[in-house]
């Protein structure tokens, strides 16, 4: 009973993440036919990385702490006292930011004062709407140990559906009515989860009890997260950065090519790793079960793979259905599509670079991953400041895509040396080659059979894309892939 309850629990969280994702996109396309790859949409786009970049530091630690006290039911005056320091923290460097804001824009980008004073107006909207998120990391560990996982999501859902039919009216026609309905979803939505929230138990009163032992042991866990988060978020916020000091509109397209991949993360990579990560653990100790971790590596890659041939062959079709049109030209279609190519192809190390991770943590070893991952974030760094001066924006790009086949590298040789392989590295190198050589094949020959067809987007869509997967998987067992016996 308990496996069915969980299972129809996690398909419902798969529904609603899908449910979320359109209505992401849908936002995304108003924005991008609206107001088109502007000035004023790479203002909003970049204050809201910058926002994102000041609170993502807290969310992710402040969970992973908040969880385990909640579960141990830890002293009430801890917890409460833990959640006003780290948020009064927060506050204090978000004010400091808004009071600065302006010099502090001055040093990170040169596009002009028009451009500076824009951000910081949008900034302080930014920090308001992520703000609100960020305090919902409480709530959000308070639902998951109460195993209510999917009353957060369908409160978001319901929130940002009001939104979403807003738009649909056509009643917001400029950028500041925008930023104004998405400021009235995030209250709406803070409001609602904080009350459903009290309705299930949750209590919270502010407190300063800095002598409590208690309190002292959740710090001391969560600084190491805080600089594990940090350390990817400074990546990010240098990306966009650079991006900011490129032409008008390479934030915009940053944006959006991110956000497609994002999704892609959300929807497919998390769900693959949330679903092997406990059988991992569960077989840590067995025999064989390396061979079983490994065959989890070569199955996803080669989902990822026939994601990544898909989009080649299909996505030009699937980003100018949702983005072209209004002020989103051709143009901005085409730089678009090329930008997220070049991004999905890089999902391939990194589906095999969490799993790794995930066996590491499983084994109880944060530090290697820890290491890894500061090496490869300034890695990217540099390789983003380098090739953005050859290739632009998708310099910014192909330092993240190299930079993650590097961390791929890196993370497998930290593993043979910490646990041993405990199967042939040319045996998975010969798999993972059998799923490229497949997904080639595919995207030639439907690329060939798309220059003697004229379909619409939609029919191309449909056909090609289901063209991409018949070939795909015929050729996966043409090639005699390990991919054909693997068992779970």
């Amino acid at each position: 009973m308990n496996n069915k309850k969980s299972a129809v629990q996690l398909s419902l969280m798969i529904f609603l993440t899908l449910l979320s994702q359109v209505i992401a996109l849908y936002k995304s396309r108003f924005t991008a036919v609206t107001f088109g790859a502007t000035n004023y949409m790479d203002a909003y786009n970049y204050a809201l990385n910058v926002a994102t970049f000041v609170f993502a530091f807290i969310t992710t630690g402040v969970t992973t702490v908040i969880i385990p006290a909640y579960v141990n039911k830890t002293d009430k005056k801890a917890v409460n006292s833990f959640i006003t320091i780290i948020y009064s923290i927060t506050l204090i460097v978000v004010w400091a930011v808004i009071i600065f804001r302006k010099p502090l824009l001055e040093v990170l980008t040169n596009r002009g004062q028009n451009f500076i004073d824009i951000v910081g107006d949008f900034l302080i909207v930014a920090f308001i709407i992520q703000g609100l998120l960020a305090f919902q990391a409480v709530t959000a560990g308070f639902y998951q140990c109460n195993d209510h996982y999917n009353v957060p999501k369908f409160i978001t859902l319901m929130a940002n559906l009001i939104v979403a039919i807003v738009l649909i009216t056509g009643a917001i026609k400029n950028i500041y009515a925008y930023l104004a309905l998405l400021v009235f979803g995030s209250i709406l939505n803070f409001t609602v989860d904080v009350l459903a929230a009290v309705k299930y138990g949750f209590r919270y009163t502010p407190a300063f009890d800095l002598k409590n032992n208690e309190l002292k042991k959740m710090l001391i866990v969560f600084l190491p997260t805080l600089f594990s988060s940090g350390v990817y978020k400074i990546h990010t916020m240098v990306d966009t950065t650079i991006a900011a000091n490129l032409l008008e509109g390479q934030i915009t397209i940053l944006s959006y090519s991110t956000q497609i991949i994002t999704m892609v993360n959300n929807v497919i990579v998390g769900n693959l790793t949330v679903y092997a990560y406990p059988k991992i653990v569960s077989r840590l100790h067995e025999k064989g079960s390396k061979q079983n971790f490994w065959d989890y590596s070569i199955l996803f890659h080669a989902v990822i793979v026939l994601l990544i041939c898909g989009f080649i062959n299909v996505g030009y079709e699937g980003v100018g259905l949702i983005f072209q049109g209004g002020k989103f030209t051709k143009d901005n279609t085409w730089l678009l599509y090329v930008c997220t190519c070049v991004y999905i192809f890089g999902q391939q190390f990194n589906i095999i670079r969490d799993l790794i991770y995930r066996y590491f943590y499983a084994q109880g070893n944060t530090k290697e991953t820890f290491k890894n991952s500061v090496l490869v974030s300034v890695l990217n760094i540099v390789l983003s400041v380098i090739l953005v001066k050859f290739v632009g924006l998708l310099g910014i790009i192909l330092g993240t895509v190299m930079s993650s086949f590097i961390s791929l590298i890196m993370i497998i040789l930290r593993f043979r040396r910490e646990y041993g392989l405990g199967v042939k590295f040319s045996g998975i190198l010969l798999e993972c080659s059998k799923n490229l050589v497949a997904a080639i094949v595919t995207v030639v020959v439907v690329q060939l059979l798309k220059g003697y067809t004229n379909f619409s987007n939609i029919l191309s869509l449909l056909i090609f894309g289901l063209l991409t997967v018949v070939i795909y998987c015929i050729l996966l067992l043409l090639l005699k892939t390990r991919v054909r016996h693997i068992r779970f």
